[in-house]
């Protein structure tokens, strides 16, 4: 899976690290944004220019709570001629870590788990190697694991993945650097399978997304269509949408599931976030304790929080400058239009207008 959700410095934000193929750069007829509104339409100009050299997305803009831009550019699916619309679901990719993030958290915060649990805790037969292993280097990505065992789609199931975990040599000793993993997120959605003592997918729904009033992001249980979902393409080919592609009886593949492939539209995910951050979804202890593993700061001081994901087709972007109180939050369904790239290029006119 080519998805991720991480935090370092190549965005300057302390910063969001975005590899993404690169768009046109805009052209901005004064030297700042003078207002919000300003703001909003110079960013809606942009995107509308490159609607027009084929992006298809939706982005949703807020600051201080209110609304600055929530629209869809382009066609869900091309073939059809449908249009995207602000209802679209898509895939969100990576940004499936920090829910599970969120459930590991909850379990934390109910006395169910420590993060400096090692693996035998909740695993039999862990190796030597593998033994000290803790549940933080998992989640910071810094366990030594390999990245994935497959293709997204390919069938694997969940005791397969910790199998191939367990008994594949570790890319670097635990704790000493981070190597990017989605299969380790795999693992600790055993953990809250086993500790939760329910399927990962029901657990975060009811759990999670039930809390927050988002109830429709996830896999299965929010019986996703097709035709409400955006379609992918890349080099102008069909890639089609989440469910055009194999998944097993109970969700995807192991391969993808707990760390990344989950379906929401822009305003399910702003929402959920906003819950989540906001003291409305997990305990005041679970809350103080996912504001500390999600909230970075940039060299001049300020709270940012950032994650993307996307499959080299499909890609989501979640940015939220707490400070400042300025959420992006954008997908696009075009592999020569990433979501991530059109941020970057906006990056620096909006920190000019919040800082």
């Amino acid at each position: 899976m080519k998805s991720r959700s991480v935090v370092a410095s190549a965005l300057c934000l302390a910063g969001l690290a975005i590899v993404a193929r690169a768009i046109d750069p805009p052209k901005w007829a004064t030297p700042k944004a003078a207002s919000a509104e300003q703001l909003a339409a110079e960013i809606d100009g942009y995107i509308k220019d490159l609607e027009k050299q084929g992006l298809n997305g939706i982005v949703l803009i807020t600051y201080k709570g209110k609304d600055l831009l929530h629209k869809a550019y382009g066609l869900a699916d091309r073939e059809s001629g449908r249009k995207m619309t602000v209802e679209t679901g898509s895939c969100i990719g990576s940004i499936v870590k920090p829910i599970t993030k969120a459930a590991i958290i909850k379990l934390e915060s109910e006395g169910k788990l420590r993060l400096d649990d090692v693996l035998p805790r909740f695993f039999d037969n862990v190796p030597p190697d593998k033994a000290e292993i803790t549940l933080q280097q998992v989640l910071d990505h810094k366990a030594g694991f390999p990245d994935i065992f497959g293709d997204d789609y390919e069938p694997a199931t969940k005791e397969w993945v910790i199998e191939k975990l367990m008994t594949t040599p570790l890319i670097a000793k635990p704790g000493e650097k981070e190597s990017y993993s989605n299969a380790g997120y795999s693992l600790l959605g055993a953990v809250i399978e086993k500790l939760g003592q329910m399927p990962y997918e029901k657990y975060v729904h009811s759990q999670l997304f039930v809390p927050a009033g988002t109830p429709r992001i996830g896999y299965l249980i929010p019986g996703w269509k097709n035709e409400e979902l955006a379609v992918g393409y890349k080099d102008g080919k069909r890639w089609g949408t989440p469910l055009d592609h194999p998944w097993m009886a109970d969700g995807p593949s192991w391969n993808l599931r707990c760390n990344g492939g989950m379906i929401a539209t822009v305003r399910d995910l702003h929402s959920y976030f906003d819950a989540v951050l906001g003291g409305r979804v997990l305990s005041a202890e679970g809350t103080k304790s996912y504001r500390k593993q999600a909230i970075r700061k940039r060299s001049s001081g300020e709270q940012v929080i950032g994650s993307v994901g996307g499959n080299g087709i499909t890609n989501s972007i979640y940015v939220n400058l707490v400070d400042d109180q300025f959420v992006f939050v954008m997908f696009t369904s075009v592999a020569e239009f990433e979501s991530e790239e059109v941020f970057k290029q906006l990056k620096q006119r909006i920190l000019d207008f919040v800082l």
